[in-house]
């Protein structure tokens, strides 16, 4: 695995919020390395970051995340990277890519419970590890669906390395988000036009 120079402590605080703008679990599992094609911004600086991506990620657990499992992480996203990108780019995933994947997808995950208020909760021996299994299996279910075709990289790369479903009618959805990536450009646009 190349080495890569990763901005951690230092950052405005929108730089280091989650982005959940995807329309994938396992997508958006991936932006939290920020930059990623420009000056990577690491979003998962430390195990708290792990319980909270994975709390807004709709998946909180019940114990705390340890080093391990913020190394995980990191290496789960990084898999899924490289395995999403070569299905974008038309190419065959690495072997050793794929049986990560699959041995991730492999483990035991999550498994609700209903509490006497019948509000849910996500229970396993290691919460952590399960809830990052849950997100693998999704990987592998989008991965090999139909809808591996809908992935597209933000059309303001290389600025921005994020990767969403294209669910547009049309299906010509160019932003990760138009109110930030969209946004920048087209005002860009707006600019260069008027010559300022």
């Amino acid at each position: 695995m190349r080495a890569v120079k990763v901005e951690c402590a230092a950052g405005r605080r929108d730089e280091l919020a989650f982005r959940f703008v995807a329309g994938d679990r396992a997508l958006d599992l991936l932006s939290t390395l920020g930059n990623r094609h420009t000056r990577p911004v690491e979003r998962l600086r430390k195990p708290s970051d792990i319980e909270r991506w994975l709390s807004e990620a709709g998946l909180p657990v019940t114990r705390r995340a340890s080093q391990s499992d913020l190394r995980s992480a990191r290496r789960l996203r990084e898999t899924v990277n490289r395995v999403t990108r070569a299905t974008l780019a038309g190419a065959s995933p690495a072997h050793h890519d794929l049986c990560e994947l699959n041995e991730w997808a492999r483990r035991p995950t999550l498994a609700p419970q209903a509490d006497p208020i019948l509000q849910p909760h996500w229970v396993a021996k290691s919460p952590v590890q399960a809830a990052l299994a849950l997100v693998a299996r999704e990987a592998v279910q989008l991965l090999t669906s139909t809808d591996r075709s809908l992935i597209r990289e933000c059309a303001a790369s290389p600025n921005c390395s994020l990767l969403y479903l294209d669910r547009s009618r049309a299906g010509r959805r160019r932003w990760c988000d138009m109110q930030t990536c969209g946004s920048r450009a087209k005002m860009a646009s707006y600019r260069h036009r008027q010559g300022t």
